[in-house]
């Protein structure tokens, strides 16, 4: 009985600690792009468009900047072709709050293209040549190893990014299949 008496304030500490470090776990926010939180600058935007033209931030930006979101694949994800889809939707209510849309992914110039025809995209598509803007943001998905089709596939995500390069806000999910509210995209450009 004595053990038992000794036992029990042991085993709920432990309780209490291993509920602690779950509930802390659980209360850490998934963190898209932790280099460059909302207020810094973008490292880097100059890439091949689905034309074959070279673009960068200053041919990109509307009056307020551009909506900027990075997508795994328009060829093989639904995830993101269906996104694709519902940015499509919204592109004109961007431009009227002064933000240019812009995709970003390891597509290939052609496969580009091919998106932008069976999607009715109206907006720049670029291609991450050599996946250097996924590596210098810091959103690679480490999973697809080098030799896998999906090797260099990004975080998929979502920046307001201003005509200077200044990140404005930032939206992501931690599961590749869900995908930001394009509502709550639309309300914080709608703020600037």
């Amino acid at each position: 009985m004595r053990l038992t008496n000794r036992i029990k304030p042991f085993i709920l500490a432990l309780v209490f600690i291993y509920s602690s470090i779950s509930i802390a776990a659980l209360a850490q926010e998934f963190i898209w792009a932790p280099d460059f939180p909302e207020g810094s600058k973008i490292p880097v935007l100059e890439a091949p468009d689905q034309n074959g033209l070279e673009q960068n931030l200053a041919s990109l930006a509307g009056d307020k900047g551009l909506m900027l979101f990075f997508s795994r694949s328009f060829d093989w994800c639904p995830y993101c072709k269906a996104q694709l889809a519902d940015i499509t939707a919204i592109q004109s209510e961007m431009e009227e709050l002064g933000f240019n849309v812009v995709s970003m992914t390891y597509d290939s110039v052609e496969t580009l293209k091919i998106a932008e025809e069976d999607f009715g995209v109206g907006f720049t598509m670029l291609h991450d040549e050599a996946i250097k803007h996924i590596d210098a943001f810091g959103i690679r998905n480490p999973d697809p190893e080098p030799g896998h089709f999906a090797y260099g596939i990004p975080r998929p995500g979502i920046m307001l990014i201003s005509p200077d390069g200044t990140i404005l806000r930032k939206f992501a999910e931690e599961d590749f299949r869900e995908r930001p509210d394009l509502s709550y995209v639309l309300e914080a450009a709608s703020q600037f």
